[in-house]
């Protein structure tokens, strides 16, 4: 008998688990309602990666460097399907 016990790790139907992120939440009640309003959300990955959310009126991207500052840009669906924010998981 196979047995899935819990963890903290999200493991995704196809493909690696997730990978836990902090945040440090730049936002004001003007991030997304504008076009000529740019704001920056950092991530900090426990894979060495940081992630910086940049929205820019309802459009958001991640730019992300790792330790070597390696430079890989995601979308934001892309961003979902390997990383979660820590505070904001829901176990």
């Amino acid at each position: 008998m196979l047995w899935s016990g819990c963890s903290d790790d999200s493991v995704p139907l196809y493909g690696t688990p997730q990978v836990a992120c902090e945040l440090d939440h730049m936002w004001s009640d003007e991030c997304g309602t504008t076009s000529n309003i740019v704001c920056t959300d950092t991530y900090y990955c426990k894979d060495k990666v940081v992630c910086f959310k940049q929205y820019e009126g309802k459009n958001a991207t991640f730019d992300c460097r790792d330790e070597l500052g390696n430079k890989t840009t995601y979308t934001e669906d892309e961003f979902n399907s390997l990383y979660y924010v820590e505070s904001e998981r829901i176990h």
